[in-house]
């Protein structure tokens, strides 16, 4: 056995055991009830669980692209949702070690996930950190956003999450969001009309005037939960405005 490997293998060990030790078995009852999840439950919290891998990271030294793959996936490997929580956080401290072709492994992730709390750890921030780093993974994203596929669709809008809150990518990110957010308006599941909203939301918080302006005539199209999360930072007048027009089912010509 390698340096490489002894180093992966007693990272993963290490960690696995600390999650399994913080178990409690209250607590994996309540999430997994909540979470209608098929996998085991530890009854670890994220927040204990970010510090476990910190921790892990710390002691073991931050990893390399080969090594940051191999404990992703043995972290990932056995179906336990604190152990997958965990493979996911790896990923988030790592981005700057990210690829954009790393998109396959995100997309592999994906669609194993079963659960929007794991969906929403890859995609919201891995993927969307790794966007304001690589341009070029924004097609991907676009045919995220395509597919049929719930997780992989919701995927695909919260991949833009971060962009449209940040300074710099605004500009460049917003016009790709609106584009590929238009024609899922009446997509009629609630996670992906919750992720629609949430980024909506997101880019409110700087770009109030651009957002209710999208918004406002496809409000008649849109689902209550987008718009809902839509308006929470836009002020009275734009709120209002917003919430008419979907409650009397207006749409104009966008």
């Amino acid at each position: 056995m390698d340096a490489e490997t002894t180093e992966t293998t007693r990272l993963v060990e290490q960690l696995t055991a600390r999650l399994r030790a913080a178990g409690d078995p209250q607590t994996a009852e309540g999430a997994k009830r909540y979470l209608k999840s098929d996998l085991l439950h530890y009854g670890v919290r994220l927040p204990v669980i970010r510090k476990a891998v910190a921790d892990s990271v710390r002691a073991n030294g931050r990893l390399g692209h080969p090594q940051l793959v191999a404990c992703t996936r043995a972290l990932w490997a056995p179906e336990v949702h604190e152990s997958r929580i965990a493979a996911a956080i790896l990923l988030e401290r790592h981005v700057p070690v990210l690829r954009p072709e790393d998109t396959a492994l995100l997309e592999e992730l994906l669609r194993d996930s079963r659960t929007w709390a794991l969906v929403d750890l890859l995609a919201g921030s891995v993927a969307g950190r790794l966007l304001l780093r690589e341009p070029a993974v924004v097609d991907t994203y676009r045919r995220w956003a395509a597919e049929e596929h719930q997780w992989i669709r919701r995927s695909g809008i919260l991949g833009f999450l971060l962009s449209v809150g940040d300074d710099a990518g605004f500009a460049p990110y917003w016009p790709v969001f609106t584009e590929i957010g238009d024609p899922l308006l009446e997509d009629p599941r609630f996670f992906v009309r919750k992720a629609l909203g949430w980024v909506l939301r997101q880019a409110s918080k700087k770009h109030p005037a651009e957002v209710h302006g999208w918004l406002l005539p496809r409000a008649g199209r849109s689902s209550g939960v987008t718009v809902r999360e839509a308006v929470r930072y836009l002020d009275d007048g734009q709120r209002e405005a917003v919430l008419t027009a979907y409650r009397r089912g207006e749409t104009t010509p966008a």
